[in-house]
């Protein structure tokens, strides 16, 4: 019987480019097998990120971005709320106006963590539909999931749940959404840079969601400026040693938050971070190819 689709979390402080990682991480998971990338913050990030028109909230559709096809997933919990209702309490026509009248809102108010327990439960269903043989099952499932600063919450928010709701059909699906989220197929990649706000935060996840049994995957730096090659004596003009001069202070600043890493890294028996140099403000279909075709040289280093 085929198992659960892996689950690959993408997270990282903003900024950091988690989105674009997480397109990018899709493309290259896609070079092996079907292929479902998920949005869970109704920002449309990754519509933007590839440059098509976005996928609307509660719509899955297949794209294709530099040359290869995947299948997109736009999730807000109005919408899974909405489906939830529909398919364990068939209230049809009543869960939309209990969706309308902000029910959503009211009901998170009384058991925290709800809201995220119906985004997860989205992507939870997403993973498993290998294992009922649906004919729209996909190989892995990429979730650009919430920043760094959230994103303990958002994946034990089943936890917080079933301190709260422990009767109904809610309190075996938030435990369920657990047993996923601990499983060996389920990995949380990081997105950081060299600065360190985000690799404080990088770190402190690290800690935190492996205190929670969740498994972490890869540590990806993003926006690596290459140190610079030396600059001949011969060049005297002003803007290329203006711009070689401040290369070499980017570098010099990015070593010992790299260094710092390394060695946490090491100290928790983890393999090196990978690498991803800074790309241009605007990054198009073939950036992303470039990004996957990098991840690909160390994911399973």
């Amino acid at each position: 019987m085929p198992d659960v689709a892996p689950l690959h979390i993408v997270s990282g402080k903003g900024g950091t480019g988690k989105t674009t990682v997480a397109l990018a991480l899709a493309l290259m998971l896609r070079r092996t097998g079907e292929v479902l990338v998920c949005e869970v913050e109704s920002r449309h990030g990754l519509s933007e990120a590839a440059g098509f028109t976005r996928v609307e909230v509660g719509e899955e559709r297949r794209v294709s971005i530099a040359g290869q096809d995947l299948r997109m997933l736009s999730v807000d919990s109005r919408h899974a709320l909405r489906d939830y209702l529909e398919s364990h309490v068939r209230l049809g026509v009543a869960g939309a106006i209990l969706d309308k009248a902000g029910f959503v809102d009211f009901a998170s108010e009384l058991a925290p963590g709800l809201r995220d327990v119906l985004l997860t439960g989205k992507v939870y269903q997403a993973a498993r539909r290998r294992l009922k043989g649906q004919p729209d099952a996909v190989d892995s499932v990429v979730m650009d999931a919430p920043p760094t600063g959230r994103i303990e919450s958002f994946l034990t928010a089943g936890e917080a749940l079933a301190e709260v709701v422990v009767v109904g059909p809610i309190a075996p699906q938030a435990q369920s959404i657990m047993a996923l989220l601990r499983a060996e197929t389920t990995q949380v990649h990081l997105v950081t840079t060299c600065t360190e706000m985000a690799l404080t935060e990088t770190l402190q996840t690290i800690d935190a969601l492996s205190r929670h049994g969740i498994g972490i995957g890869h540590v990806i730096v993003n926006q690596v400026i290459a140190d610079p090659p030396p600059l001949p004596d011969s060049v005297t003009d002003t803007a290329l040693r203006d711009a070689w001069e401040r290369d070499t202070a980017v570098v010099a600043g990015q070593q010992p938050w790299a260094e710092q890493l390394a060695d946490r890294l090491a100290e928790l028996g983890r393999g090196p971070a990978l690498t991803l140099p800074l790309l241009p403000d605007e990054v198009g279909p073939d950036d992303l190819s470039r990004i996957a075709d990098l991840l690909a040289e160390g994911w399973d280093a």
